[in-house]
């Protein structure tokens, strides 16, 4: 047998390695999985900001995609009015318009009527009077 004076820790050396007690550790706590749920959220993170960018991206480019659908209608809409106004200018009434309200002109076997005021068209009929006369 052991000498009393032997100490345990001798006396662990002395049996066999199945039997000798492994030193206390702090067990740990859950057994590992705080860190596999770490693990996963680092993941989830990972790829949540790898996936950012091109998002951001996209609603940018969807925002300026509608700007130039709303700016394509718009100047859509400016030219069929110009084009409405280009007929209308190349029509024969409005030759006859200008030719008629800008040019004074009238078709051959009508008379034209100037409309004037009352004091102003007495004083042009006795001007012309006596430019008659003399």
């Amino acid at each position: 047998m052991a000498h009393p004076a032997e100490t345990q820790q001798q006396r662990r050396l002395q049996l066999p390695p199945q039997q000798q007690r492994q030193p206390l550790r702090r067990p740990r706590k859950g057994s590992g999985m705080g860190m596999k749920w770490a693990m996963v959220a680092a993941v989830i993170v990972a790829f949540a900001l790898a996936a950012l960018p091109p998002f951001l991206q996209q609603r940018q480019l969807a925002r300026e995609s509608d700007r130039l659908s709303a700016e394509l209608e718009q100047v859509r809409a400016e030219r069929r009015q110009l084009e409405k106004e280009k007929e209308w200018l190349a029509s024969d009434a409005y030759v006859e318009q200008v030719a008629r309200q800008q040019l004074g002109l009238v078709k051959p076997g009508e008379m034209m009527v100037v409309r004037t005021r009352p004091g102003n068209a007495l004083k042009k009929d006795t001007q012309h009077a006596q430019e008659i006369r003399d």
